[in-house]
């Protein structure tokens, strides 16, 4: 199969994207650029980091010396409660940032975990206090608000993550209409502060209604991909 066919298919699994698309390419230049400053650095580049899924970007506590991009697979950021439980902050698709408390914290604040395989590219940040004041205007532009996804009814909250989800793909150059859910309904519902048998019964629901089609982990909106909400 094509790349441009994966491509179209919604796989984010199946290649890296391109640099150009990424959430990171700014700052990656900026670190090329503020190296080559006094001629006398090597160039900041970033590496990869192959993670193969269940495994550790960084945890909790952790030294925080760099920020990371997804560039193939999904990544879950996580909490770990008092008890030991894992509260699901957020899903990481291509292209978006993780750890960003590395120019703010010297430790990571919470735990980050390949769903599938992923690639990640690692850029260690700069510690100059001039060099930052530039990387955190970059910021700026490059993080996009999250929508609060912990409010509301629950089918608000099951139909908003699946827009949500959908929005960052397109953003990203991937097929947002038609895509793989690398999380289980189980991180679905941590990530709604629901249950599983809700999430379960809204999808089905929504594929009822032929608002989307769900085949599996597949996703396809349908109506849903109109903007609807509720």
């Amino acid at each position: 199969m094509s790349s441009r066919a994966t491509r179209d298919r919604g796989d984010a699994r199946a290649r890296p994207f391109a640099c150009s698309d990424c959430d990171l390419n700014e700052l990656c230049r900026l670190a090329v650029l503020l190296a080559h400053r006094d001629g006398r650095e090597r160039p900041a580049r970033g590496t990869f980091r192959v993670l193969d899924a269940g495994a550790r970007l960084f945890r909790s506590g952790g030294a925080a010396g760099s920020v990371f991009a997804v560039r193939q697979g999904t990544i879950k950021t996580v909490h770990l409660t008092e008890d030991g439980h894992e509260r699901v902050i957020a899903f990481h698709v291509p292209g978006e940032i993780i750890g960003l408390e590395a120019f703010g914290s010297r430790t990571y604040r919470c735990d980050a975990i390949a769903l599938e395989q992923s690639v990640c590219c690692e850029l260690p940040v700069p510690r100059n206090v001039e060099h930052l004041a530039a990387v955190v205007n970059l910021l700026g532009t490059a993080v996009v608000p999250r929508l609060p996804l912990t409010r509301g009814p629950m089918r608000e909250r099951v139909t908003g993550f699946l827009a949500d989800h959908a929005e960052r793909l397109r953003r990203h150059g991937f097929d947002g209409r038609r895509f793989r859910l690398a999380m289980s309904r189980g991180d679905i519902a941590n990530l709604l502060d629901t249950s599983v048998e809700t999430v379960s019964r809204i999808l089905q629901q929504l594929h009822r209604e032929k608002a989307i089609h769900v085949r599996g982990s597949t996703i396809e909106l349908l109506t849903l991909a109109s903007g609807e909400r509720d």
